[in-house]
């Protein structure tokens, strides 16, 4: 490591996302994080794929935040997952675990797995992040009351906001409390769902045959809280085999925030 640190237990501060995709169990043993989550129908169809973003956002962060150098925060710049098979059933337990994997003085890289209720490997995930000041606490900016509304219809009622037609998709939505991490900005798993979900709708105008095999999503700056989030997504290539999907998010003032490579192939 060009950096040498004390590991520390992270202090975990789950809010809205959390809530929302039924992520819990935090733990930090042996240098790893560990959580879990209930799969539910958040997770269907061929956007579902990327609900296992908050999850796996979680234990990458948390990860990097209890090695980061004088105990400073980890904000994401690049999230990937790799999809080894289909997401099991709705109402089915995921385990995740992450660990980091080389800490510098700005910046670290963290990597996990996620594993299904029978032990089976379902995804590699992998996370860079970037070192800034503390972090929250029950005393700092933790924005309040951002469980309040932070229940499956907020899922349900964004999936039915998702417009497409002829390989093309986008999402626009609202920064709501709900959405937020501990810093009042768009929770990186939230978009990493968002993300795979447009990419999945705008696939799904042209093929369902295919299935999701890696989300790769970089943030390029952050969507506060209050912002609105305007997601598009576009199929650049399709056959019969590998579909490749480019996803861009703007804030309302047009800027770029997020840009995302979703890739589908078949599992035949």
């Amino acid at each position: 490591m060009d950096t040498t640190t004390s590991p520390r237990q992270p202090a975990f501060l789950p809010g809205g996302p959390e809530a929302l995709f039924a992520v819990d169990g935090f733990a930090y043993t042996d240098g790893e994080v560990r959580a879990r989550m209930l799969l539910g129908p958040w997770s269907d169809g061929l956007g579902g794929a990327g609900s296992i973003g908050v999850l796996v956002d979680n234990i990458l962060g948390y990860a990097l935040i209890a090695q980061a150098p004088d105990e400073r925060w980890s904000v994401s710049t690049e999230i990937s997952v790799d999809f080894l098979r289909p997401l099991p059933g709705n109402g089915t337990w995921l385990s995740a675990r992450g660990r980091t994997v080389d800490v510098g003085a700005a910046a670290g890289l963290a990597e996990g797995s996620v594993f299904g209720e029978d032990g089976r490997l379902i995804a590699r995930s992998r996370q860079w992040g970037r070192f800034v000041g503390r972090g929250p606490g029950p005393d700092g900016d933790v924005l309040p009351g951002h469980h309040s509304r932070a229940t499956a219809s907020v899922l349900n009622d964004l999936r039915q906001e998702v417009g497409a037609a002829e390989g093309r998709a986008q999402l626009r939505f609202g920064v709501a409390d709900e959405l937020v991490n501990p810093h009042g900005t768009l929770h990186g798993g939230v978009t990493l769902w968002a993300a795979g979900l447009v990419a999945g709708a705008a696939l799904s105008t042209l093929t369902a045959t295919l299935n999701p095999a890696s989300i790769a999503v970089s943030y390029l700056r952050p969507f506060p809280h209050g912002d609105v989030a305007e997601i598009q997504a576009e199929v650049v290539s399709r056959g019969r085999s590998l579909a490749l999907t480019r996803v861009t998010g703007r804030n309302r003032a047009g800027k770029p925030c997020i840009v995302a490579a979703v890739h589908h192939h078949s599992l035949g």
